[in-house]
């Protein structure tokens, strides 16, 4: 979980291959290879986030590992080829376990990916968009012209490329603590499906 973080999992899918590196990385004695223990062992952390997943584990983190397999019956559209994100609830459990874990890591990676999600951030509130909610967030009742230009998409896009492209500023948002851009993209939300 916390190599996903720092990968920036907390906002966009990260590869399985990518996580058990990093994870070696951090830990090479706990995620190696036994017998040859200068290689990453990719399937602990696959069987670890496979667990993450489960509901009776938190459901911490989304995703999979493996080949694209047809739509997904909840979301009604297709999984993530091979990638992994956290959601909320994981987001949540790093945030409260972060300093000890950055204790034991001991590497200056926390500091650069929360530098790397507030430059993210920082396109979001210098967008024009998101100065006329702030100065009017009760009102605010935005044009679908102008929420597309704001998630870079086109107003005829598909609505699931919508659904992520809300899903992933939602996600940045929330990492970052940022509780008036979450309800900023809420209220995009919102708008983009009462004029669709």
């Amino acid at each position: 979980m916390y190599a996903l973080y720092l990968l920036g999992g907390d906002s966009n899918p990260i590869h399985t291959e990518d996580i058990a590196l990093k994870c070696f990385e951090l830990f090479p004695t706990s995620f190696s290879w036994v017998k040859y223990s200068q290689y990453p062992d990719k399937d602990i952390v696959r069987v670890a986030l496979a667990d993450a997943r489960k509901e009776s584990h938190g459901g911490l983190v989304d995703g999979r590992s493996g080949q694209r397999r047809g739509l997904s019956a909840k979301t009604k559209r297709h999984p993530i080829d091979d990638g992994w994100i956290l959601t909320p609830a994981g987001i949540q459990w790093v945030r409260e376990n972060r300093a000890e874990l950055h204790q034991v890591a001991d590497s200056g990676e926390v500091k650069a990916h929360r530098q790397r999600l507030l430059k993210q951030l920082k396109r979001i509130r210098d967008h024009a968009l998101f100065g006329l909610y702030h100065d009017n967030p009760t009102n605010f009742s935005p044009q679908i012209g102008a929420i597309a230009d704001f998630l870079r998409c086109r107003v005829d896009a598909e609505p699931e490329v919508w659904q992520e492209r809300f899903d992933k500023a939602h996600r940045q948002a929330a990492a970052a603590d940022q509780s008036d851009v979450c309800d900023f993209i809420t209220k995009c939300r919102e708008a983009y499906i009462r004029q669709r």
